[in-house]
């Protein structure tokens, strides 16, 4: 190729992308925000056939919300069937594909079974092991890693018990799912992040009625902060929880991150209620 013609390329090039970061700025966006960063999330309280939870739809309306605020294209569901969260699922694997960050968060019922972990739809009545094998609830080893295989980045928060809410449960027969199993540990692929709100085998509080989990109050405090790193940020949220618990409760998580991970690279903090929820004791 011609010297000047690479020239003139390289020239075209620079102000294409001159062009993107002023209709980026003139638009509001931070260009450190224009990356697809997606999320899904999903709030599951009104059970059928275990404990009701009362704060789930609020904490993932105002996780929602708050990563609505940092550029996330956020797919909020509320009190979903089996059948919904596999077409919620579905559309997050669409919206991943190519993805920088892909986010999911789940407030609600979890358990696992010989070291696979699910999360219960509002619908699930499992009485049996088979149950849960037979598609009665999410398998979400195997669901986030089909999912959000195509994101760059991929960050779990998962705020559920993690001991077995069926174990009072017995069909006809006796049968019922062992009370040690709780949610086990998640194998995930590079480039991933999964965080529990309690420790393997303990419980997971719900908090105040009409208020926040302690996991989610402290993620609301933190995730959103301007140029704070996401593992840093996991710091701050375990001693939050442990805070708010009077030592009750610990987050728990595992990573396999290749870099640094910013939700919030450099805007101001977010404004609204969404990041500033009241502590809960």
């Amino acid at each position: 190729m011609p010297e000047g013609e690479a020239c003139g390329q390289e020239s075209v090039m620079r102000v294409l992308a001159f062009a993107v970061w002023l209709v980026a700025l003139l638009a509001g966006i931070d260009p450190a925000h224009a990356e697809r960063r997606v999320a899904l999330v999903i709030g599951n309280g009104a059970y059928k056939n275990v404990p009701k939870l009362e704060n789930p739809a609020g904490d993932a309306h105002a996780m929602a919300e708050l990563l609505r605020s940092i550029g996330f294209d956020v797919i909020e569901g509320g009190d979903l069937t089996r059948d919904r969260m596999a077409a919620y699922f579905l559309n997050l694997s669409k919206k991943a594909e190519g993805a920088d960050i892909a986010v999911f968060y789940f407030s609600g019922q979890g358990v696992a079974v010989e070291g696979t972990n699910y999360a219960l739809p509002i619908d699930a009545d499992i009485k049996s092991v088979m149950d849960l094998k037979l598609g009665a609830a999410i398998n979400l080893d195997d669901t986030l890693e089909q999912t959000m295989s195509g994101a760059k980045v991929k960050l779990a928060f998962i705020d559920a018990s993690r001991v077995n809410p069926f174990q009072a449960n017995g069909s006809a027969d006796g049968r019922r799912l062992s009370p040690a199993e709780g949610l086990a540990e998640m194998h995930h692929a590079e480039g991933s992040l999964i965080a529990f709100a309690t420790s393997p085998g303990k419980t997971a509080l719900d908090g105040p009625k009409g208020g926040h989990s302690p996991f989610t109050q402290a993620l609301l405090d933190h995730i959103a902060q301007p140029g704070v790193e996401i593992q840093q940020v996991m710091t701050m949220v375990r001693a939050r929880v442990h805070e708010l618990t009077n030592g009750q409760q610990l987050p728990w998580g595992s990573s396999n991150l290749l870099g640094t991970v910013y939700l919030n690279p450099k805007a101001p903090a977010p404004a609204g209620s969404a990041g500033k929820t009241k502590a809960k004791n």
